[in-house]
């Protein structure tokens, strides 16, 4: 049971795997995929994709984008992608509240908007250490 997932950015190919079961972050919620999926073209929101092989789960910050599902295959195109670094968890939780703080302190809708894109990587940071 697999399916072959290519995940690709504007500057290149990022994955390109066999996978178990692939999670993307939809803009309708969490979307799980496994082998014999429907044909499915979806767009996806800021957020963690994560991605299973052999038991293990590996997350990918994405900054949206669009994904293909047809015949177990699995197409990610993304407008970027988060490098996941090796701060602690403590430190995720700092940046996760100033995103917070910066979105109640933006007044105009181009602020808004930056701060609302913010804390939605903030959050993905975070909720990445949960795999």
């Amino acid at each position: 049971m697999s399916l072959n997932i290519r995940v690709i950015a504007p500057d290149g190919l990022i994955w390109d795997t066999i996978a178990d079961e692939v999670i993307l972050p939809s803009l309708t919620g969490q979307l799980g995929l496994l082998k014999g999926h429907a044909p499915l073209i979806t767009a996806l929101e800021i957020g963690i994709l994560r991605i299973k092989v052999n038991l293990s789960w590996t997350p990918i910050i994405v900054l949206g984008g669009f994904a293909v599902i047809k015949n177990d295959e699995v197409i990610v195109l993304i407008s970027g992608v988060e490098k996941m670094e090796k701060q602690d968890y403590s430190e995720a939780k700092e940046l996760l509240a100033k995103a917070t703080k910066n979105l109640d302190l933006a007044k105009t809708t181009k602020e808004k908007i930056d701060a609302s894109q913010e804390m939605k990587i903030a959050s993905s940071r975070l909720q990445a250490f949960q795999f």
